[in-house]
């Protein structure tokens, strides 16, 4: 598993979103002002997350990002998920570039198993982190 700067950024601009949105919309500037992000690179992330619908757009001179939905019923899995496809890749599921094929051992290899279980560990620990499980815990609360 990897986890690279398209998820941990996704995830700071989701609470981002999270923690400014009583006073409207987020504008992307306060998102990178407040984590300290490349600007050029988060609209990108912004637009797989509204594709994902886990947040909206408000257009306008006060515009900007908005949750879709409460900040309790959207995980990390989910934005994860949103902006990098599977948050773990089973290596033996995975298809070799060159021939298009998967690994010849993969139906009887002892590691299938473990990469297996890995994966639903990994996933069950993203799926009970919510948005706001992480905002409490920045917070200190």
């Amino acid at each position: 598993m990897r986890i690279t700067t398209q998820g941990d950024y996704a995830l700071k601009c989701v609470l981002s979103i999270a923690k400014n949105c009583n006073e409207g919309p987020v504008s992307i500037s306060r998102m990178v002002q407040d984590e300290g992000l490349p600007l050029d690179y988060i609209g990108q992330l912004l637009m797989k997350l509204r594709r994902c619908k886990l947040i909206k757009s408000v257009r306008g001179a006060k515009g900007g990002y908005l949750l879709n939905r409460d900040a309790s019923l959207i995980s990390a899995k989910d934005v994860i998920e949103a902006v990098e496809g599977d948050a773990f890749e089973v290596i033996c599921a995975r298809k070799k570039a060159l021939n298009n094929k998967k690994c010849l051992s993969s139906d009887c290899c002892v590691l299938k198993g473990l990469w297996g279980r890995l994966k639903r560990r990994i996933e069950e620990c993203l799926e009970k982190e919510t948005i706001q499980s992480l905002l409490l815990k920045r917070s200190g609360s």
